[in-house]
């Protein structure tokens, strides 16, 4: 991101949603946030605002206190947190399976948010600081990205 940019309201608010958080390599989890919403602009620089929105709150339901309604309360889209409750998954349901249903659907904005998730969870430079050199999840991440680029091909 532009460090001389201002930061938007959600991006803030992801921050703090997310302070002291790490991730698997004990990076700042926030970076994480920005990375996916490097990978959604690049891929998709005509992204709409709910896109980047979710993008960074994409794991704000899941990693957080946050609630659907305490992001509409801060200001968030309806379908922007329409696109993070649909990128979030449910507890007990299997990863692979849910990512089938979810590119069943060919809804265009929620698959470009998990497939920027996804192209920073198997960032060869991301997966090379995990210990066991981020084999598990290139074996998770690679089936993943398949699932979800024909979900988005079906999206037209």
């Amino acid at each position: 991101m532009d460090e001389t940019a201002p930061r938007s309201l959600t991006c803030r608010l992801a921050e703090a949603l997310h302070a002291g958080q790490t991730d698997k390599a004990g990076q700042p989890y926030f970076r994480h946030l920005e990375r996916v919403v490097r990978h959604l602009l690049a891929r998709w620089p005509d992204a709409t605002h709910d896109e980047i929105d979710a993008a960074w709150l994409h794991d704000a339901l899941e990693d957080t206190a946050a609630t659907r309604r305490s992001l509409i309360a801060a200001g968030i889209s309806s379908e922007a947190v329409r696109i993070i409750e649909a990128v979030t998954r449910p507890e007990g349901v299997e990863y692979l399976r849910w990512l089938e249903d979810l590119a069943a659907t060919a809804d265009r904005s929620v698959l470009r948010v998990k497939l920027a998730d996804n192209a920073d969870n198997r960032d060869p430079q991301r997966v090379a600081l995990l210990a066991d050199g981020g084999r598990r999840l290139v074996e998770r991440y690679e089936p993943a990205a398949a699932l979800l680029e024909a979900g988005l091909r079906r999206a037209g």
